[in-house]
């Protein structure tokens, strides 16, 4: 149902409104009533009703259309016939008014249902609405519904330090003083440097692992142990939302410690204990993370060396298959002849030395080639680091192969200082599981013996121990194996609802799955069988598709052929250009803010705030400017005399961090959809182009990598963005995680109005276990495949097979519905657990991988993601509008990322930072810039078109675009004039 729904009038409603006397009296009630039934509230003062209701009610009506063009602009809503209609309408649909008991009991649901999540003030109005909505009670006016939210959230953040500081004990107390103790933290813009002799001070937890040097290594381990001996109620903790966790450890992340030390006693243990929590659990992540990227690197080194040998070493052979070819032959024809007489007349003896040199160079060759090399940079170079993580870390495992490993790792840790090269009793050493066939024979060294029965045989340490990192390095990222104190990789049961046994029924009615598995399968099933039969009855008239038998069956794509060119989009463009010639970038932050006031989202950390709004809405404006063009705080502050550097840098500490600037953008991208004329726009959007570009960025932290595609070090933002180029969401990830869980993290954590219900994807965007999980949480994956011609078909049963003659070529194997039956309450627990953020979309992604194959969920969505991904690319293949719709939407994502640039132009576009938050600040920063840019846009083509004698044409309205930036100039040193005001 759509907002248009809603504005009709049923019969009875019709009924009792017309019973008002006079055409304004009739339209005043059906506004009131259906803004009532829509917002959960009556209208206020500085509330904009809409044209079109005030259109559609009046044509229910039968009244005149009014040709003022607002007749509610600056409404009065507050006398007696008002309140006569309120009580009406009260009366109407069985509201009450709300009692002092009814506030009471609103407070205790809010502290028991909602703070508990640490929502905003705007999630928590939305919240009590519902609860109004559900009690059949009239509502508090918005401003007195937010004192009392205020109010409760205060009530409820103060029973929560008092709760936090009685389970701290004395010493705990005295190691938080003395953490803040002769702390002097330099507040800055480019993040401090850290001596390894440096006593442990808050200053220095804050900071993040400065590189992959063994003193970097060594003193983060340090400062682990620091925090870790600070005694916290971890068990309190986990039965606390991670978000309200996060409210706080932000707060002290963002406070100096002289600032700390000013809080209550309460408020400072409180947050200094969940501070030393969650920094624990983070500096974990981060050293695991490192201990992985270590092995990862020592692993990719040996194979980079391997290769540049056999490169120098090694002739490449041309027309090796000829050669093969003519042997075979001639040794079928002359089985008995003579090799000198019979081959070498045919093929040199020097030719097949060569032919053998190249051969040897794979499979298992190789791999012992880059084993032996592994192992070389391991004890040469690795190994210390690698040892000292290991000893860092608790490591557990919750199945029988996890524990082997485990019993490895033990083995190695008693045994690291061995004197010699093989350790002295091999007997005890753990091989069963743990040694595969590629080490086996580099680590296994079999000792010849006077008794055939007995199997002698010594063990290699340091290939043992290589082989050993390999395995944990493969089982940490499934989650085989977990790690104790750490949030990403911890146990992997921490990861799924704690209620899901009290909650099942709850809990699939939030994806909207069925409760009986049968239900699940039978629709699925059906829509495969029906789609393979379309196809295969359709593909022999397909003129742009053809199956062929070469290659084990390959699919050929006719590609499209081009569109229309927009005729009008360009004289659309000069007459915007003319009319507004030359606009500031700033000045479109600032008009945004004007007309939506997103830096409202921008709360204070701190208790209270103490500047005028005035001179703190130019400083947020300005700081949000600096960081989101890469500009800096230092360059804004030059041109602004009233607002200098420190003043900036205040602003920026307290105010402005990545949740709080989410939030705004959130609150633009709702506004440029509710603005949005459909005449000029078209339908409302539910689809979104997904995809990344890489950014440069400093090196010297676990975030940045080196880009195979692009040749250098840097991080990448993954965009979700609409048809019309406005950036729904956007996310730092680095080069080598999950494309697939970022496109599920903004589908699911985008939180604007968009019912997003279509992800646009490229190749890397998309892969069976991401079609499994997007058909649970219902909505549609559409990849561009650059892999098509070698994609295969899955058909429901094997009986079925020869159902579809015409797609025996590209037809794999039956789909597996016993696995789906067997484990289907495990499946939907996990889509549950990404629904409700209990666990992270990339970590979810990466441990169902094929290192952890014999997983049953993992089997259960490989064969939903079969049926899935059939289902898709039989439509893909049928349709060539569905193929056009794709790559329409994967180019607005290319548009999109040149903008990126235009925006973020300064320091050459290198995010200069090596502090994460820091980094995702920037990115957040440079989304909101390209929002409101995106929004002063709409209204400027909106306010242009129905002047202009220009009439969008189809290919014009598919060209149609919010970030065209002719007219706009990022560049100069702009001062900030809140008293001026662009005039669209």
């Amino acid at each position: 149902m759509n907002k248009f729904d809603n504005w009709l009038l049923d019969s009875e409603e019709l009924k009792w409104t017309k019973l008002k006397h006079g055409h304004q009296n009739k339209l005043i009630f059906a506004v009131m009533l259906k803004f009532f039934q829509t917002e959960w509230r009556y209208p206020e003062h500085g509330d904009t009703i809409s044209e079109q209701l005030i259109t559609s009610l009046s044509a229910q009506l039968n009244i005149p259309i009014c040709q003022q063009p607002n007749p509610f602009e600056n409404f009065n809503w507050e006398n007696r016939s008002i309140e006569r209609f309120r009580q009406e309408i009260r009366g109407f649909l069985g509201y009450q008014t709300i009692t002092v008991a009814d506030r009471e009991r609103l407070i205790l649901w809010l502290n028991k249902n909602v703070l508990p999540e640490s929502p905003t003030v705007a999630q928590c109005i939305e919240k009590s609405y519902q609860f109004f909505y559900a009690h059949k009670l009239e509502p508090f006016t918005q401003k007195e519904l937010e004192r009392h939210i205020r109010s409760a959230q205060h009530n409820f953040e103060k029973q929560f330090f008092l709760t936090t500081t009685e389970q701290l004990s004395e010493e705990t107390k005295k190691e938080i003083n003395l953490l803040l103790q002769d702390d002097d933290e330099i507040d800055s813009e480019d993040g401090i440097s850290i001596e390894p002799a440096a006593k442990i001070k808050l200053r220095i937890l804050k900071q993040d692992l400065a590189g992959i040097k063994l003193k970097h290594v060594q003193f983060e381990i340090k400062k682990l142990q620091h925090v870790r001996g600070i005694l916290v109620p971890a068990v309190f903790f986990k039965t606390v939302s991670r978000k309200l966790l996060q409210k706080y450890y932000v707060r002290i992340l963002a406070m100096l410690p002289s600032n700390i030390e000013e809080y209550a006693v309460e408020n400072r243990y409180a947050t200094m204990a969940v501070f030393c929590y969650i920094r624990s659990q983070l500096l974990t992540d981060n050293l695991t993370d490192l201990f992985l990227k270590l092995i990862h690197k020592v692993e990719v080194s040996a194979e980079k060396h391997i290769d540049e040998k056999i490169l120098s070493d090694v002739k490449r052979v041309d027309g090796k298959f000829d050669i093969l070819y003519t042997l075979a032959d001639t040794n079928a024809e002359h089985p008995k002849g003579i090799i000198e007489e019979q081959i070498y007349p045919k093929v040199s003896q020097d030719k097949l030395r060569d032919l053998a040199k190249e051969l040897r160079c794979k499979g298992r060759w190789y791999q012992n080639q880059v084993h032996i090399k592994m192992r070389s940079l391991y004890s040469h170079a690795h190994r210390k680091e690698l040892l000292m993580l290991l000893d860092t870390f608790d490591f557990h495992s919750n199945n029988q192969e996890g524990k082997v490993l485990l019993q490895a790792i033990e083995f190695i840790k008693q045994h690291r200082n061995i004197t010699g090269k093989y350790y002295s009793d091999s007997q005890l050493v753990p091989i069963d599981s743990v040694i595969y066939d590629d080490w086996h024979p580099l680590v296994i060294e079999q000792q010849p013996s006077n008794d055939p029965k007995e199997n002698q045989y010594k063990v290699e340490q340091m290939n043992y121990e290589m082989a050993v990192l390999e395995l944990l390095h493969k089982q940490l990222n499934c989650k085989t194996i977990w790690i104790e104190g750490s949030y990403r990789y911890r146990n992997p049961d921490e990861d799924m609802p704690k209620d899901w046994n009290d909650r099942r029924e709850y809990y699939y009615n939030e994806i909207k799955a069925k409760l009986n598995v049968d239900d699940f399968i039978k629709p699925l099933k059906n829509c495969l069988e029906k789609n393979l039969q379309q196809l295969n009855d359709t593909i022999l008239n397909n003129e742009k598709v053809k199956i062929l038998d070469k290659n084990g069956g390959h699919i050929k794509l006719t590609p499209y052929e081009a569109q229309k060119e927009p005729t009008n989009i360009k004289a659309l463009k000069h007459k915007i250009n003319r009319r507004w010639s030359t606009i500031n970038l700033i000045d479109i932050l600032k008009e945004a803010d004007f007309r939506i006031g997103f830096t409202k989202q921008l709360h204070t950390i701190a208790g209270k705030e103490s500047l005028d709004h005035t001179q703190l809405t130019k400083r947020l404006l300005l700081c949000i400017y600096a960081i989101g063009s890469n500009t800096g705080l230092k360059r804004i502050s030059s041109a602004n005399k009233d607002a200098s550097y420190s003043d900036l840098r205040y602003v920026k500490r307290r105010y402005i961090n990545v949740a709080n600037v989410k939030a705004a953008v959130v609150d633009v991208v709702d506004k440029i959809l509710e603005i949005r004329d459909p005449k000029i726009w078209g339908d409302i959007t539910v689809g979104c182009g997904c995809d990344s570009t890489q950014v440069s960025s400093w090196d010297q932290n676990l975030i940045a990598e080196w880009h195979v595609r692009y040749h250098e070090p840097g991080v990448m933002i993954y965009w979700h963005a609409d048809k019309y180029a406005t950036c729904v969401y956007s996310q730092l990830k680095t080069c080598a995680s999950s494309e697939v869980g970022s496109m599920i993290r903004g589908v699911l954590r985008h939180d604007t109005k968009m019912n997003m219900d279509r992800a646009y994807v490229d190749t890397h965007g998309q892969s069976t276990i991401g079609f499994a999980f997007s058909h649970l949480l219902n909505f549609d994956l559409l990849p561009r495949l650059k892999n098509l011609h070698r994609q295969k078909l899955y058909y429901s049963n094997a009986k079925h097979k020869n159902d579809y003659p015409n797609l025996k070529a590209i037809l794999k194997a039956s789909i597996n519905w016993g696995s789906m039956e067997e484990n289907y309450d495990e499946v939907i627990k996990h889509a549950v657990a990404l629904k409700i953020g209990t666990v992270d979309p990339d970590v979810l992604i990466k441990r169902f991988s094929k290192d952890n194959y014999t997983h049953p969920v993992y089997k259960a969505l490989t064969e939903i993601g079969r049926a899935v991904k059939t289902i898709f690319l039989c439509k893909y293949l049928m349709s060539e509008e569905l193929r056009i719709e794709i790559h329409e939407a994967l180019n607005v994502i290319e548009s999109l990322n040149s903008i990126m640039g235009f925006i973020f132009y300064g320091k050459l576009g290198e995010i200069s930072t090596n502090i994460k938050e820091e980094q995702e600040l920037a990115v957040a920063c440079l989304h909101l810039l390209q929002v409101c840019m995106s929004y002063i846009n709409t209204l400027i083509i909106q306010a242009t078109l129905p002047d202009s004698g220009i009439l969008l044409t189809p290919e014009d309205k598919r060209a149609l675009t919010t970030l065209f930036h002719a007219h706009i100039n990022p560049y100069g040193l702009f001062p900030l004039n809140l008293d001026q005001r662009l005039i669209i």
